[in-house]
């Protein structure tokens, strides 16, 4: 029994003097530097020329890669500028086909109509998402199909229109004319494209070209007398906005620009007229006292 219990009562002594030695000696584990023990040193200098290797490697794939897709890049730009030499082409034929009237296009048939507004549709759904290379190539596509497709070019010049591609704008949408020469928005459409460009004379051109059409939209009198004021036509800007307050009478805006432009042609009856009814529709307009200051010098 008692050489039994011996053994036991050994381990358990071994067991109480090396706690007794770790007790001590643990302040001094714990004050131990494990960064500066060489092993360690040695594995982290490892660690670091590893991550340096990566990050190396990750810069070179990444020039690669940017080397790799510029032919990729190029052959889109390729592909867009093919696309708008087609339908430059396709409107430079179907014009000479007008101007002579022989070889007629052909007529598109059922099942060519059903794809054409499908691809219009696409076209004006990437259009409103912003997705303006997308609906340009669809409404190509539709012009593929059919050459003298009025949609397609009017949706096709506000893609141009959208991207500040003025040229292809303009080009686009004359040529949209020769389809369908009343078309009235294609005149303004025109008419902005110029004032743009900085040529008012022409954009005062299409927008009386646009009122000839239809005379029922005031905001183009209104318009078209603010480009006859920037070349100092006055008395023809003024007949303009007197167009615009027939259509809508009591527009405070419209009014209060009748008011300014009688001023400056010294008419001094339409002025007072003007002024007076502006007052009565908008009696709190702040220019009220301005403009009444500068009629009273005329008298």
């Amino acid at each position: 029994m008692f050489f039994s219990i011996t053994p036991f009562v050994l381990l358990l002594i071994s067991l109480f003097v090396i706690i007794i030695i770790i007790v001590r000696k643990f302040p001094q584990l714990t004050l131990l530097d494990v960064e500066n023990i060489p092993e360690v040193r040695q594995c982290r200098q490892k660690d670091d020329l590893l991550r340096k290797r990566v990050d190396k490697n990750f810069a070179v794939s990444q020039k690669s890669w940017s080397e790799r897709i510029k032919p990729i890049i190029k052959k889109l730009k390729e592909i867009q500028l093919s696309f708008r030499k087609y339908v430059g082409k396709v409107e430079k034929e179907a014009v000479s086909r007008v101007k002579r009237k022989d070889k007629p296009i052909k007529p598109v048939g059922a099942e060519e109509t059903h794809t054409l507004e499908i691809l219009t549709q696409e076209a004006v759904h990437a259009f409103e998402e912003g997705k303006y290379d997308l609906a340009e190539e669809k409404y190509i596509s539709a012009i593929r199909l059919d050459p003298r497709n009025k949609k397609a070019y009017s949706g096709l010049g506000d893609v141009y229109i959208n991207q500040d591609q003025i040229e292809e704008a303009e080009e686009t949408l004359e040529f949209l004319l020769t389809l369908d020469k009343n078309n009235d928005a294609v005149y303004v459409k025109l008419g902005n494209l110029a004032e743009e460009k900085g040529d008012i004379t022409r954009a005062v051109e299409f927008y009386q070209q646009a009122i000839l059409i239809n005379d029922q939209i005031s905001t183009r009198f209104i318009k078209l007398s603010e480009l006859l004021r920037s070349l100092e036509e006055y008395d023809t800007a003024l007949e303009a906005v007197s167009q615009a307050l027939e259509l809508e009478p009591n527009n405070p805006k419209y009014l209060d620009k009748m008011v300014e432009i009688a001023i400056m042609v010294g008419d001094s009856g339409l002025a007072e007229e003007a002024y007076n009814q502006l007052r009565m529709v908008n009696p709190e307009n702040q220019k009220l006292e301005a403009l009444r200051s500068k009629i009273d010098k005329m008298n």
